[in-house]
């Protein structure tokens, strides 16, 4: 009896985020509303299939069916994450450029249909190869979480469909400035930002104080850690899958001394799969990621080891994957009542022990903080590569704007 109830809610709640994609579809891209009768069908189809256990529209009356729906989306929330500003280039070889940017555009559409089942959908406007602003699909998952399990192992979740990776995200949440570059393993395309795939994250130990998670951070706020691992395609949200391999992704992140040092968290993470080409080479990750936050100052470190990536283009002339391996710094200083920041970074990367060709990308930056996620920032980065590569010198005037 107990399986045929979970079964149950369980199609409920899979059914719930049909309706809840379906209606954001139909109200937030401004399609006719006559589209929405066939729609409807599906649903009263669906929802019938599933069983008498289920509470059943009214299938005499399509406008119940709609209304019922819309309330439930009308539950739903709307954000905007926009990144704009201006950029002054310059190359070693001696050109320069300038220009005004629009480097992220997010149009965030969330929603509960149950207390534990959830939906997001967030197209993104970014740039493409012939200098175009394009919108591409960032995310777009389901997510079941039970935010009452509140044990040693505490609000498991499940996010299925175009999700958000491990480490990345987790990474996200402790640095702020996203808006000046890629986090470092995306940038140099060892990790991929988000994939299509299925991830499983939890706390560990419960939550951590009250206080901790409002000064500082309330984001994967277990009181010892937390924990995330998924399968996914492998070749990131932007490529096609060009091989059957999935590919494994994990983070394991332990906060030791949770009375003593809430803010000292110790993670570990890596992958395992193949490169996105149809060859499939090896792409073998591991590495660590040190952090420490409170109020005045964050600072990390991550190092790894690498084996190929997750493109698949690090191979060399007869198709062997290539070793890297490489370290990237971390550090924001909080002033005048959070108000403002001044940030550093240090990205190094080194490729093929034997004969090694190395980058140093070097960040320095200073923030306003105008409120929550929005902000004012002007930094000036380089990047300074080996064996005849170009140098690289950015000054930008960036706005992260998010409401």
């Amino acid at each position: 009896m107990l399986r045929g109830i979970i079964s149950d809610s369980l199609c409920l709640g899979i059914f719930q985020i049909m309706n809840l994609t379906i209606f954001v579809a139909i109200r937030f891209i401004y399609m006719k509303k006559i589209i929405s009768f066939p729609l409807i069908i599906v649903a009263i189809a669906t929802q019938s299939v599933l069983g008498n256990n289920l509470k059943p529209f009214d299938t005499d009356s399509l406008t119940v069916n709609q209304e019922q729906a819309e309330k439930q989306i009308a539950k739903g929330k709307v954000s905007t994450l926009l990144f704009l500003g201006y950029r002054y280039t310059s190359f070693s070889e001696g050109n320069t450029s300038n220009e005004f940017v629009v480097s992220r555009g997010y149009i965030n559409f969330t929603g509960n249909v149950s207390p534990y089942f959830s939906g997001r959908i967030t197209p993104d406007i970014t740039r493409g190869v012939d200098g175009d602003l394009e919108m591409r699909l960032k995310y777009c998952f389901a997510q079941y979480k039970n935010v009452d399990m509140q044990g040693f192992i505490a609000e498991p979740s499940v996010r299925i469909g175009q999700v958000h990776t491990p480490l990345i995200e987790y990474e996200s949440k402790i640095n702020r400035y996203r808006v000046v570059e890629s986090y470092f393993l995306n940038r140099i395309k060892q990790l991929p930002s988000s994939d299509f795939g299925v991830t499983f994250t939890a706390l560990l130990g419960g939550k951590i104080d009250a206080e901790y998670q409002k000064k500082v951070n309330s984001n994967h706020a277990g009181r010892y850690g937390s924990v995330a691992f998924g399968f996914y395609n492998g070749g990131g949200y932007n490529a096609l899958e060009r091989n059957s391999n999935k590919a494994f992704q994990w983070r394991v992140s332990v906060r030791p001394l949770p009375d003593v040092l809430p803010g000292f968290q110790t993670s570990f993470f890596g992958s395992l799969g193949k490169g996105n080409l149809p060859e499939s080479p090896d792409w073998k990750l591991l590495g660590g990621f040190l952090s420490y936050e409170q109020q005045r100052f964050v600072i990390t470190g991550q190092y790894y080891q690498a084996v190929g990536n997750y493109t698949g283009v690090m191979i060399d002339g007869f198709g062997i994957e290539q070793a890297s391996q490489g370290y990237s710094l971390f550090s924001e200083v909080n002033l005048f009542k959070q108000k403002s920041s001044v940030f550093a970074r240090w990205d190094y990367d080194e490729i093929d022990k034997n004969s090694p060709k190395y980058t140093s990308k070097y960040i320095v930056g200073l923030a306003y903080h105008i409120q929550s996620k929005s902000k004012i920032v002007i930094d000036y980065s380089f990047l300074d590569s080996s064996h005849g590569g170009i140098d690289i010198g950015i000054l930008e005037l960036m706005f992260e704007l998010a409401f």
